[in-house]
């Protein structure tokens, strides 16, 4: 107010002058100032949306790890029961009153491997397709789905993953001309092997 009231009217208007020439110049340090303030916030957003998705592929990865664990487990337990008849006998029938041979049990396993293998990506879908297509040929793996594959629609409803395997094989089985019928040479042969296998020791 002091220096208001020493000041005349001419260096008031030259002051004045100046003022409004260097208005454009905050306006456009203040357009600068809210871009900048802006970029920064879409910046955050993206960085934050990047951490989002690493956070769940993260945990995606953490979820697969662990059904290959779980699998790596039944895949052990069914081993143990091919090579002891007596923990065999703990595992329900396919069906009832039809009896799981250890031919069943190597079959299981085969196509277990499928499922983990699809799933953690070693193999793609026309992989894992002409895979299983290539396994129905065997006439051990067509028999073991021929009994198995009421009981296993009916466990796996409701998973996706396992509803979505479970097709897939059906689909090869489906598509696969019948084996033809052992000789009976062979069909002896294998009964003799069936029965020396249940022989106790």
């Amino acid at each position: 107010m002091v220096l208001l009231l020493r000041v005349n009217d001419a260096a008031l208007n030259r002051w004045s002058q100046i003022g409004q020439a260097l208005e454009p110049v905050g306006v456009f340090f203040s357009g600068v100032a809210f871009i900048g303030i802006a970029l920064t916030l879409f910046l955050q957003g993206r960085e934050l949306q990047n951490q989002r998705e690493e956070l769940t592929i993260t945990r995606e990865e953490q979820q697969r790890n662990s059904e290959i664990a779980l699998r790596q487990l039944h895949t052990d337990l069914i081993k143990m029961a091919i090579s002891d008849r007596e923990l065999r006998e703990v595992w329900p029938p396919i069906a009832p009153g039809v009896t799981e041979t250890k031919k069943d049990h190597y079959c299981n396993l085969i196509l277990n491997l499928q499922k983990v293998a699809y799933e953690a990506h070693t193999i793609e879908l026309a992989e894992l397709r002409g895979a299983l297509r290539y396994l129905m040929a065997s006439r051990d793996m067509y028999h073991f789905w021929k009994k198995a594959r009421a009981a296993r629609g009916a466990i796996t409803t409701g998973d996706e993953a396992e509803d979505f395997f479970t097709a897939e094989v059906d689909k090869a089985f489906v598509d696969t001309a019948p084996p033809r019928p052992k000789s009976l040479s062979h069909a002896l042969r294998d009964a003799v092997a069936e029965w020396s296998s249940r022989r106790p020791r």
